[in-house]
């Protein structure tokens, strides 16, 4: 997450909450930026080298770069397998629930990635959003559809596209 000048992982050194704040108190959007090459070679040189498979799952490919850049490093290692959900955090979930169970069963991992690909169609993630304040203050939408929308309470879902991972605008509530 990049905010001001600072530069944070989300969760780690900086909170939600957080970020929130530096909006409302100086009108700062964040912006973020995905995981480089680097920083994947680092993180899966310890579980690889220590003979683990790693199976890593990514955002999907259609909102952000850190899966071409996970499958990039993971070539250097022959036990990582990286894993395009098609989808965004409750998505992944789902899936890494799936890959769970198979880990569980002491499925292999080649397996295991086989199956949980073949799952990511069926996988149907949505979000309402309570507010357009941030998607017009990042202009994402204009200032009359924000105030029409926040005068009239309509409170757009936006869908998760099972095919790419890119977000489209579905119902109105």
């Amino acid at each position: 997450v990049l905010l001001g000048k600072g530069e944070y992982q989300d969760g780690v050194n900086i909170t939600a909450d957080e970020i929130y704040d530096s909006y409302y108190k100086y009108h700062i959007l964040p912006t973020t930026a995905a995981i480089n090459v680097e920083e994947y070679l680092a993180y899966f040189k310890e579980w690889a080298e220590a003979g683990y498979s790693v199976i890593h799952f990514n955002l999907g490919s259609g909102l952000s770069s850190s899966y071409q850049n996970c499958c990039i490093a993971a070539q250097t290692y022959p036990n990582v397998y990286p894993v395009d959900s098609w989808n965004l955090s409750t998505g992944i979930g789902l899936l890494i629930l799936e890959a769970a169970d198979r880990i569980a069963a002491g499925m292999e991992p080649e397996r295991i990635v086989k199956e949980v690909c073949a799952l990511r169609s069926h996988v149907q993630a949505s979000f309402i959003i309570d507010t357009l304040e941030f998607l017009h203050a990042g202009g994402r939408c204009s200032a009359l559809a924000a105030l029409g929308a926040n005068l009239l309470h309509i409170k757009p879902c936006i869908e998760v596209d099972n095919t790419s991972g890119k977000m489209n605008v579905g119902k109105k509530y």
